[in-house]
């Protein structure tokens, strides 16, 4: 492939959101999510070199070096302390260096990615070296973006939107049964976290990517924030006690409709078409990977209608009797209608919430055409709180 792209003319624009399409390469693999660390290697050089205004040649090389040799995170200490704090700082830190050696002279190999013994046979199942390129200039993947408005984990998001919705309908009455209706996504991911958690004792990667604790936390206070995941929140009894009766429900359903939205993984099922079936069946099972069979391939199209599924029915049985109902399949915030006619104001609102500057929030609509100065000034504006 040797990025023949690199010296056709593109804007920089162009090559940021083609060397984002490595994490789809990579996305029928082993790492996913808060786990793929080396998303932060190509964002942390793309955005380096793009307010550099840094010339074809530099992003072929610091792209080459920055990921002779990315990120493995070990999944225990990812949840059973707290080493995930620090796993974002290590691969921007090694971006930084490779930017830096690169204008220095270092070189790079230009393959990284695709050669038989490069970055997508080590860190792909279904390595899909065709996505690098398929569509340049014309599938974005910032159309896919989703935003996180509140904190938990990848497959969270929905279940704790219901719980927000029912949390007015529950007047204070007390919970006796929380049934949990999801995807094999959200049950496959809050199992991981299940082995880690002990109470208020339980690490923080941990909890965050677990079921019952957010969902009950979102219950019984109507929200899901920060200050939830530290004392003295965390010691609440109440919370484990419903945490510990929020039960877990396969519907192959939700995970077909999981499977078939473009995000997570359904834009590169739809390239991958039958090689995607053995990662497939690992994931769903059988039947499953039956149903969903070979399908056309993304070459033709876009991301302008992209759709993160990730749902989530919630029934809440009360003590009076009765039972609340309330389902999502698109969280708030993630790919979809909804978050393209407002993403904006979502993501201002979360960060004003969490105690940033508005003014700076504003500022940062313009942050792709600033100077490498200008945004530096403007994140220490943000920052200064």
């Amino acid at each position: 492939m040797n990025f023949p792209f690199l010296q056709s003319g593109f804007s920089d624009s162009k090559r940021i959101t083609q060397y984002y399409k490595h994490e789809a390469a990579a996305t029928l693999g082993p790492l996913r999510g808060q786990s793929a660390l080396h998303t932060h290697l190509a964002g942390a050089v793309a955005g380096r070199l793009h307010a550099e205004g840094a010339p074809a040649h530099r992003w072929a090389d610091a792209f080459g070096l920055a990921f002779a040799a990315p990120p493995w995170p070990i999944m225990h200490a990812f949840l059973g302390g707290d080493a995930k704090l620090v796993h974002a700082f290590t691969p921007v830190r090694a971006a930084m260096d490779a930017c830096a050696a690169a204008e220095a002279g270092l070189t790079g190999v230009p393959d990284i990615f695709e050669h038989p013994r490069g970055f997508l046979d080590r860190f792909a199942t279904v390595p899909l070296p065709e996505v690098i390129t398929a569509g340049l200039g014309r599938h974005w993947h910032t159309d896919s973006l989703s935003f996180k408005l509140r904190p938990g984990g990848p497959g969270i998001d929905a279940a704790v939107d219901c719980a927000i919705d029912l949390f007015p309908r529950i007047r204070g009455e007390p919970i006796e049964e929380v049934t949990m209706t999801t995807s094999a996504y959200t049950i496959f991911a809050g199992r991981q976290a299940e082995r880690y958690l002990a109470g208020e004792r339980s690490p923080l990667s941990a909890l965050l990517l677990s079921t019952g604790y957010p969902v009950a936390t979102a219950l019984l206070t109507g929200d899901l924030r920060v200050p939830d995941f530290e004392p003295p929140a965390i010691g609440d009894p109440a919370r484990w006690s419903l945490a510990g009766r929020v039960r877990l429900v396969h519907d192959e359903a939700m995970t077909r409709d999981l499977l078939a939205a473009t995000a997570p993984f359904g834009a590169a099922l739809r390239t991958a078409g039958e090689r995607a079936l053995p990662w497939l069946r690992d994931f769903a099972g059988d039947d499953l990977a039956r149903d969903f069979g070979a399908v056309d391939s993304l070459s033709d199209g876009d991301f302008t209608a992209a759709v993160k599924a990730t749902p989530a029915r919630l029934a809440v049985r009360l003590a009076g009797g009765r039972t609340l109902v309330a389902e999502r399949a698109i969280p708030l915030g993630a790919a979809g209608p909804d978050t393209r006619l407002r993403h904006r104001s979502l993501v201002r609102r979360k960060f004003a919430a969490q105690g940033g500057d508005p003014r700076a929030a504003i500022a940062l609509d313009d942050l792709g055409g600033l100077s490498a100065p200008a945004v530096a000034a403007l994140l220490t504006r943000a920052l200064d709180r």
